[in-house]
């Protein structure tokens, strides 16, 4: 996907409902194969971004202002002790927040074998959820070390809150949850978030 007609073009006549991006980048990205696939030639990873996903379920107003600021903490903690350059925070159109970084470290990038080379950048994902986990920061542990996952795209609407998913500066982790919300997109009919959530039991 080149630019939003090819993207466009390739949707044909039937939008989905959610859309979502890779965190890394292949040098062949069409059909790849799966980690546990031993008969497909192993994929050359080229990139990997350091993905934090911050959610706070059920969805409410006040778990929105927990993600809140577990996201500012965080940024603050990755940018002070991390070799990382930030490319862009979102909000994920539901339950909390997305922070995306470019690693620095390109050495590991630069390894020949492809299977060792995606083996270590997911070791050293998994050491750094590590030291954010034993900070306190609350995040999707399924989803930094992942070499093979995707993320709900910025600019895209979330299928089931309506709102989109939209890039925010990190200044705006300051402003009060509403107002911010009040400068994200969304359809006509979008859930209205509770204030509180009900604790469903199962």
């Amino acid at each position: 996907i080149r630019n939003h007609e090819s993207l466009l073009k390739a949707f044909g006549k039937q939008f989905p409902s959610d859309l979502y991006v890779s965190t890394s980048s292949w040098l062949n990205p069409i059909d790849l194969p799966r980690l546990r696939d031993a008969e497909a030639s192993y994929p050359v990873l080229i990139d990997h971004l350091i993905v934090f996903d911050i959610d706070v379920t059920p969805l409410s107003l006040k778990n929105l202002e927990k993600a809140k600021k577990i996201a500012k903490g965080l940024h603050s903690f990755v940018m002070e002790n991390e070799p990382v350059e930030f490319v862009h925070a979102t909000f994920s159109g539901s339950k909390g927040f997305h922070l995306i970084y470019k690693d620095k470290d390109r050495t590991k990038f630069g390894i020949p074998e492809p299977k060792e080379r995606e083996e270590t950048v997911r070791q050293e994902r998994k050491d750094l959820l590590s030291r954010v986990l034993g900070r306190g920061f609350e995040v999707d542990e399924r989803i930094t070390a992942d070499t093979r996952r995707i993320i709900r795209l910025p600019g895209s609407i979330h299928g089931k809150t309506g709102f989109q998913c939209t890039k925010i500066d990190i200044a705006q982790f300051d402003q009060p949850l509403i107002q911010l919300l009040e400068q994200i997109p969304k359809i006509d009919f979008a859930v209205n978030i509770p204030k509180k959530a009900k604790v469903i039991v199962k």
